[in-house]
């Protein structure tokens, strides 16, 4: 009998995989202005390179919901993005989302409900902000290109729309892989389940206290079997959680690597705001009731986030046409708001098939050609 024998990768940690394929690694701390801290990743080149602080150019990518850093070396070597970006010649940094497994600390004394009450508009004030500014300080650089995914774009087309000058003046590009911004067609089971019992799994959560969704090592985890017991089909969604892949597109071998480092957590707010998407049919702010509304955004229903006000930093769109939360259809529409769009294709991919897939050239050729253009490494 043949034993088959486990991919290593899949309890490595994220250092280990950097190093045991040749590259650089450190690890820094970003402090939020509201205090969390959030661990960044950088790669800096290849061991064998000699010292290169502040002569590169450098790429910030951004992780999805769920998710950390890890899903950007999740591949085999040659094709993860990260380190293609790397060996490219780019100094790569890698934000982890507040919350997710690496970003879980606060600098001071906070509450259950507070540490966890965010979705991606805090990310895109806060988070991304604080990242994007830590990584251009540390290496002396004027500019940096945005790579995000999933979520990691949401937050920046937020971003975009309403603090565009900010970011104009510090990002080059802003690639955009699996974009979700409205959600009218999305076929993700745990979004539209999301949205179906809202108020449901809002106010199971909060009358045990529990705001963190699908944290590192979920099946084991105390609070969330204890969430499943009170709303079992929450929990059937099992592996398949928010993408429900189609495994055919992705590399066999590297999906239970993947699989090994996800899910990363959430908050209840995150997955509850997109679930909201959902149900409006269109791109909105986080809608807290018509009173709590009036109070924050001096209307009874939640704003529209206008795609229209981005009018300066480049975007370049990639889809999936077999990605079921971040659909064909939604990111047509999104195509008709962007006037910066300088790249829009649909490739054969899933959502984490942009991590994994058997095919990435969309990577190796054309985000690259794309950074070549607008943010061409030294």
């Amino acid at each position: 009998m043949t034993t088959v024998q486990a991919n290593p990768d899949i309890s490595r940690s994220f250092k280990e995989i950097v190093t045991q394929n040749g590259f650089k690694f450190e690890e820094h701390l970003v402090t939020t202005k509201d205090g969390y801290i959030l661990h960044m990743f950088r790669i800096p080149g290849l061991q064998s390179e000699g010292e290169t602080n502040g002569a590169k150019k450098v790429i910030y990518f951004q992780h999805g919901i769920l998710d950390s850093a890890d899903c950007w070396i999740m591949h085999k070597s040659q094709f993860a993005p990260a380190f293609i970006a790397s060996r490219a010649g780019y100094d790569v940094w890698l934000g982890n989302t507040r919350g997710n497994k690496y970003s879980k600390d606060h600098q001071g004394s906070i509450s259950n409900y507070d540490r966890w009450n965010y979705d991606f508009e805090v990310m895109g004030d806060l988070d991304i902000t604080a990242e994007i500014e830590y990584a251009l300080k540390v290496t002396g650089q004027k500019k940096l290109a945005y790579i995000g995914h999933s979520q990691g774009t949401s937050q920046m087309y937020y971003a975009l729309s309403h603090n565009e000058d900010f970011f104009a003046e510090r990002v080059s590009v802003f690639v955009a892989l699996g974009p979700v911004m409205q959600l009218t067609h999305c076929k993700s089971s745990l979004i539209n389940f999301f949205a179906t019992f809202e108020s449901l799994i809002v106010n199971s959560a909060s009358l045990i206290g529990f705001y963190e969704f699908f944290p590192a090592g979920w099946v084991t985890t105390g609070a969330m079997r204890l969430l499943c017991g009170t709303i079992p089909q929450l929990c059937e969604f099992g592996l398949y959680l928010i993408t429900d892949e189609d495994p055919s597109l992705n590399d066999a071998d590297r999906t239970p690597v993947y699989l090994g480092h996800f899910p990363s957590g959430t908050s209840l707010r995150s997955l509850d705001h997109y679930g909201q998407i959902l149900n409006s049919k269109r791109f909105q702010r986080m809608d807290y009731g018509s009173s709590k509304n009036k109070q924050i955004y001096g209307e009874n229903t939640a704003p529209l986030i206008n795609l229209q006000n981005i009018k300066k930093v480049p975007i370049a769109m990639f889809v999936g046409t077999s990605d079921q939360l971040a659909t064909v259809e939604d990111n047509r529409w999104a195509k008709t708001q962007l006037s910066t769009l300088t790249h829009y294709k649909e490739y054969a991919l899933g959502h984490l098939s942009f991590m994994i897939a058997k095919d990435m050239s969309y990577f190796t050729t054309d985000v690259m050609n794309i950074l070549h253009q607008y943010h061409p490494a030294n």
